[in-house]
């Protein structure tokens, strides 16, 4: 596979993740496994974690959705073929009818591609795949404690439900020699500053292995 399409491939996997919900305050956390990928993340006690074990189980969907009925038209992004999402927690303290949420998909690894590389071509790409796109789109490279990794930050319109919401996003994408790890916060843009240390936290809790 070429550069280019591999940053197709992994700017595609992470597009799915666009519709999901934001995020809570900091406090005490619980780890989850991140599944078929090797990984693991830290997010808040009181967050609900959807994950391919849960949804290719139809009792435990089914509980899923009759206790959360609002989280359907995210939910039903993991059960689509081939879906690469792996995980989705969500902030069940609904703002306005949104639910914050970080979604976690996981591609196929990239070697030959560099994180410098896939920054400097983020924005572009974003701009084209992503109609609903407002205002400015920034990238760059910073470092987690997994490893370094590209930082985009962007606001989206979408509808669900019958509504339109406009979602600040927060994406971090970890280059792994075998797997690549996008995890994408959404949350409105008022709650935005409020959620930004919570989003920290959990993207530099990420450990592999």
């Amino acid at each position: 596979m070429t550069a280019r399409r591999v940053r197709h491939a992994i700017l595609a996997c992470s597009l799915l993740a666009l519709l999901a919900t934001p995020v809570a305050t900091a406090g005490a956390t619980k780890r989850l496994e991140i599944p078929a990928a090797g990984a693991s993340i830290a997010v808040p006690t009181a967050w609900e974690a959807l994950d391919t074990s849960i949804v290719t189980n139809s009792q435990e969907f089914t509980r899923f959705i009759d206790e959360n009925p609002s989280l359907r038209p995210f939910a039903d992004q993991m059960r689509g073929p081939g879906s690469a999402i792996k995980l989705m927690v969500f902030d069940l303290k609904l703002t306005r009818g949104f639910a914050t949420n970080i979604n976690v998909v996981v591609s196929a690894g990239s070697p030959g591609v560099t994180l410098a590389q896939l920054a400097s071509l983020y924005k572009q790409q974003l701009r084209t795949l992503l109609p609903t796109l407002q205002g400015p789109v920034t990238t760059g490279v910073v470092s987690l404690p997994s490893g370094k990794a590209v930082r985009a930050s962007y606001r989206i319109g979408f509808k669900t439900a019958g509504r339109t919401f406009t979602v600040q996003s927060l994406q971090y994408v970890v280059l792994g020699a075998n797997k690549s790890i996008v995890l994408t916060f959404s949350t409105l843009p008022t709650q935005a500053r409020a959620r930004s240390a919570t989003f920290t936290a959990i993207a530099r809790s990420l450990r592999f292995g």
